[in-house]
């Protein structure tokens, strides 16, 4: 009798491809996948916030973060933690001749930080600019419903941990892109997609005696069959 796995069979099941080896790492880079159940839930970081690194190579750096990944608990922060990655001369913009190498270029790109290895910063310091960087206090947040405008409407802010007034303000919702169709001889004219096609009937789609039965709530039956010629 085989012993049962104790992972889930979709852990250990592989796509298999004869193309697989046949492809170059650089076009084929080794995605990062995280379990559902190590997803954070709710997020206290978004796009357009600004954060301070608190561990690794970058720590004490201050930035805005660029990009988030709530599948892989991931954030990429400007101006921290540049590296270099390779790719094909067409697409770099490296000017530099001294950057090739083996026909590749080597382009600045952001890499990736842990969520959890980043942390809010205390509005009155980050205001501050006399306050330099590593110096700035770290704080940590919760979600706390809280009356902004004074009328009673609570609305969910971040609330800095210890506190009860102090907010992290949120950032403001990145521009969403017009998506401009160009004109076809096939389109539906504003005239004719405005034009009444169809005439408005006084009718109800019922007798008016079913329809006085289905109001009542004390009759435990119901329109059907057996009563569909009633009056």
């Amino acid at each position: 009798m085989s012993k049962k796995p104790d992972k889930p069979l979709h852990m250990f099941r592989e796509v298999w491809s004869k193309f697989e080896n046949r492809v170059s790492t650089r076009l084929r880079p080794q995605e990062k996948w995280v379990h559902p159940k190590d997803r954070i839930k709710r997020w206290k970081i978004f796009e357009g916030d600004t954060v301070k690194v608190i561990a690794g190579d970058a720590k004490h750096q201050i930035g805005k973060v660029k990009s988030a990944d709530m599948f892989t608990n991931r954030v990429w922060v400007e101006g921290v933690k540049v590296g270099r990655r390779t790719s094909p001369n067409e697409i770099s913009n490296a000017t530099d001749q001294s950057e090739k190498k083996g026909g590749w270029w080597l382009r600045p790109t952001l890499k990736a930080i842990h969520v959890s290895n980043v942390m809010h910063i205390y509005p009155d310091d980050l205001k501050d600019d006399s306050i330099p960087d590593k110096d700035k206090r770290r704080v940590r947040t919760r979600w706390k419903k809280v009356d902004i405008d004074g009328n009673g409407t609570m609305r969910w802010r971040r609330i800095v941990c210890g506190t009860d007034n102090v907010i992290i303000p949120l950032p403001p919702r990145p521009e969403k892109s017009e998506y401009k169709q160009e004109k076809s001889p096939w389109d539906t004219s504003k005239e004719l997609a405005s034009e009444m096609t169809w005439s408005v009937s006084k009718d109800y789609p019922l007798p008016q005696g079913v329809i006085d039965e289905l109001r009542d709530r004390h009759k435990p039956w119901r329109y059907n069959y057996l009563h569909k010629n009633r009056p």
